[in-house]
């Protein structure tokens, strides 16, 4: 068929016309693939990834020119990171003292397992912190006084019997350690494992009156992530319980023993329980990390129990070393363990994987810490070896015991056990206190008056925006808005929206603009939010692929004459989500803070909406979208009103609670806990962070997010604050008889309360 040039011209016109008539005036058509939910995340996790890579050169940079800094300056820089890892890995609870450690021992099966010409082996436990107490094998010996004192620490899962060889199992990378010298103490503390096991709730579920499969009051998880997720919570974690075990013999130590010298060893995760605990208390001289010494930039990928929120924001595996300097820190370029902990169907633990160092990275590592110290001279306290100098012949795993008459060792599963019940015990402690640690922290809030409120409250919007939100800082790109047409109807038109937020960070979703809005009228406009697994479709009729819990709110806020701008947010696709928290947590971000950052563009691109009313806009989410409501809009000002649906409840209890069916810390999403959530902020005090703006919570009575008396008393909190600041009619919560939804007419009313003045 002959085509001419000029007939080519007309259908490129006429393409390019039909092309520009469904793009929203003022952007460019957006072409290409229709699964842009697909492509955000792709796109978020290689921002992720980079990152990382970008932060890990700052600190370089950052902790080489501190270090190069007159003494004093110096000095004060390590002291602060001191702090600042204290605080990451949680270690912060005055620790119990004690005279000496407890024989553990029965009449059947005495606490004395055995002995060699120098040493006696016992049994022993030791307080650590409130009611948890420590437990392990103690090396005490024979001749006095004690001249040095070690701490072995297994990795996950070795059993101290292992580390003597009293039992089979040890893995070959961690026998590379030798049998104390004559008068020098050891003593190898229990560590948890990883080993899985159902973990239940013990209060059942009145709710449901039994156990289902929907509600199953627990999951399968490893016994270092049952720990690891209420005590991250509540500011703490898994690793700093077991440091804490180690500086409360140090402090034995020094009290029974003040001139022994104090090392720490261990391999895996010992090996960074003593690298960590020496980076925190100048008593210990010596520390020796085998097969664990390398680039941490990659614990996203290792088991979830080691993701410390905000790690490599400040230190990496050379910082941590240049906190021991100038002491003693030997680095064996042994293998280390690799293991994998898989999530199978069912299963409610994260996946991780365990990778043994390759000795170049350990080099690499380690000449990167002695070019931090070298301005310092402490560059040689550090050393890299394939061996550690044996103080004895014998290794550790074969020195010669002779088991006691009728000694039994001790069971592995029963200690574990009781090692899991206290620590866990510890931190449901902290919960149950936390209501009177959160007063104390929010006690410079002015409840004078509504204005005074809003003022104080202003420091306490940026403390959680940036310390347990996580912000996500730097200048954003130019808006390049992209559009295309998604459904006209008779009361609205709706385009799908593409933004540049930051390099390979964009914000899609969905507008939905009234039809005959009047020349110069501007109107309020409502940004209404998904739930995991959802996308702008959700929010849409049900013809357009909305779901029945969501009512079909944004056609109907539409057909009310409101603009409706449905954005995607990151909690889709399951684990791809959760992944890309754990590749967020450790440079201090969260979920939230790829939401606070596509909202600040967001509303860089209102502004330039010709029938916006910038100084009207609300927000209303369901389910993780509710999770959203009381924290993103309450410390975004741009936000005047805020409504939590199908979430708002005892959120620390959800999160933290062992005990309750309903708890986080029993289900399936690893991504969702808050580093020092609970020491901080509950839902009524996000959500009086929102005053003087109006805010509004809504609860379907058969919701199994959480009980109504949880979230009943919840919500009181955030009404009795507003009557105080003499504004009861800005708050309310409306209940109904339903489920995990949204009550629109409820919502509607609301915002036609505050909106339509």
């Amino acid at each position: 068929m002959h085509v001419t040039r000029q007939g080519i011209l007309l259908v490129c016109l006429s393409a390019a016309c039909v092309c520009a008539a469904q793009s929203l005036p003022g952007t460019a058509p957006l072409e290409g693939t229709n699964a842009l939910a697909d492509a955000y995340m792709s796109g978020l996790d290689r921002f992720m990834l980079r990152a990382t890579g970008r932060l890990a050169e700052a600190r370089d940079a950052e902790w080489r020119a501190r270090l190069a800094a007159p003494a004093p300056e110096a000095e004060a820089w390590i002291a602060t990171n001191r702090q600042i890892l204290a605080r990451l890995l949680g270690v912060r609870d005055a620790r119990v003292p004690f005279d000496a450690p407890e024989p553990v021992g029965t009449l059947a099966s005495p606490a004395v397992l055995g002995e060699t010409p120098t040493h006696t082996l016992l049994a022993i436990r030791w307080p650590v912190i409130g009611d948890f107490y420590a437990e392990g094998l103690l090396l005490e010996p024979r001749a006095k006084p004690v001249v040095g004192c070690v701490v072995h620490l297994p990795h996950a899962g070795v059993a101290p019997e292992q580390v003597l060889g009293l039992t089979p199992g040890l893995p070959a990378g961690a026998s590379g350690f030798s049998f104390p010298a004559p008068g020098c103490r050891m003593l190898i503390p229990a560590t948890v494992s990883r080993a899985k096991r159902k973990f239940e709730s013990a209060v059942p579920n009145p709710f449901y009156g039994k156990q289902t499969a929907s509600m199953p009051g627990g999951k399968v998880m490893t016994a270092r992530e049952f720990v690891y997720r209420p005590a991250y919570v509540m500011g703490r974690h898994l690793i700093g319980y077991e440091i804490q075990e180690v500086l409360a013999l140090v402090d034995w130590f020094a009290q029974e023993s003040p001139a022994a010298s104090v090392r720490v060893e261990g391999w895996g995760d010992g090996g960074l329980l003593a690298l960590e605990a020496a980076a925190l208390d100048a008593r210990i001289g010596e520390a020796v990390v085998a097969g664990a010494f390398g680039n941490r930039d990659r614990v996203w990928q290792e088991p979830v129990d080691r993701n410390v929120f905000g790690l490599l924001r400040h230190l990496g595996g050379a910082e941590l070393a240049a906190l021991v300097a100038p002491r003693r820190l030997t680095v064996l370029a042994v293998p280390g363990p690799s293991e994998a902990v898989t999530r199978e169907k069912g299963e409610g633990g994260a996946p991780g994987e365990l990778v043994s160092p390759p000795r170049a990275e350990a080099e690499a590592e380690c000449a990167r810490a002695r070019r931090m110290l070298e301005p310092l001279g402490r560059e040689g306290a550090l050393t890299l070896a394939d061996a550690y100098p044996r103080a004895d012949t014998a290794p550790l795993h074969a020195g010669g015991l002779v088991r006691a008459p009728q000694a039994r060792l001790p069971e592995a599963a029963a200690r574990e056990g009781r090692l899991v019940r206290g620590m866990d015990a510890f931190s449901q402690r902290l919960l149950a206190v936390s209501p009177a640690t959160r007063r104390a922290f929010l006690s410079r809030l002015d409840l004078s008056s509504a204005e005074a409120y809003d003022r104080s409250a202003a420091a306490y919007r940026a403390y959680y925006r940036d310390e347990v939100m996580g912000r996500i800082e730097g200048d954003k790109l130019p808006l390049r808005p992209r559009s295309r047409l998604v459904e006209e109807t008779s009361d609205y038109v709706c385009h799908e929206v593409l933004l540049d937020v930051l390099p390979d960070f964009v914000l899609t979703g969905y507008l939905l603009v009234p039809k005959n809005i009047p020349a110069g009228e501007l109107r309020p406009v409502i940004v209404a939010q998904h739930g995991r697994g959802g996308s702008p479709q959700t929010l849409m009729s049900l013809a357009k692929g909305g779901r029945p819990t969501y009512h079909e709110i944004a056609p109907r806020l539409a057909a009310k004459g409101y603009i409706v701008f449905l954005p995607q947010n990151p909690y889709i696709f399951e684990d791809r989500c959760r992944q890309l928290a754990r590749k967020a947590n450790p440079l201090k971000w969260t979920l939230y803070s790829v939401v606070l950052a596509q909202y600040e563009q967001m509303f860089a691109w209102f502004a330039t909406l010709p029938q916006a009313d910038c100084a009207k806009v609300a927000f209303v989410g369901q389910s993780y979208g509710g999770k959203t409501a009381v924290r993103v809009p309450p410390v975004m000002p741009e936000f005047c009103l805020s409504i939590s649906t199908g979430d708002f409840n005892e959120g620390v209890t959800k999160m933290a609670s062992t005990l309750h069916p309903f708890s986080f810390a029993l289900w399936d999403e690893y991504e969702i806990f808050e580093f020092d959530f609970g020491s901080t902020f509950n839902y009524s005090d996000l959500a009086g962070l929102m005053a003087p703006r109006p805010f509004m919570a809504q609860r379907g009575h058969a919701d199994g997010v959480a009980w109504d008396e949880y979230v009943g008393y919840e919500y009181a909190l955030v009404r009795r604050l507003y009557t105080q600041l003499k504004i009861p009619e800005r708050t309310e919560i409306r209940w109904f008889d339903g489920g995990h939804e949204i009550d629109v007419e409820a919502a509607i009313e609301f915002f036609d309360r505050f909106l339509r003045k």
